[in-house]
């Protein structure tokens, strides 16, 4: 119950984070946490909508990148490491 409500709020902040990222010129090689999280980055197929696959499949990314750099073993992560995922996501990204 507690991972699918840590779940649920990682969907929420990236969809947050995702309406709130700053209006500039993003390239699909902007790897920056806000270049991933655009509709122009998401929209793999480039229907100008982003379904539900092509978001979980940058979720996917996003998970791979934080895991590399806590040096995450495998595919899992315990509950200190979904916590510090969570807090850097509502910190949109950001270290501090």
């Amino acid at each position: 119950m507690k991972i699918q409500r840590t779940l649920a709020l990682a969907a929420t902040t990236f969809a947050l984070l995702a309406a709130g990222t700053a209006a500039r010129a993003e390239t699909m090689d902007d790897n920056s946490f806000s270049g991933m999280f655009t509709l122009a980055h998401m929209d793999t197929n480039k229907d100008g909508m982003v379904s539900k696959a092509e978001f979980l499949a940058m979720m996917g990314k996003v998970w791979d990148m934080k895991a590399k750099e806590m040096a995450i073993k495998g595919d899992k992560m315990g509950t200190d490491e979904m916590k510090k995922m969570v807090e850097w996501l509502s910190r949109g990204g950001n270290k501090n």
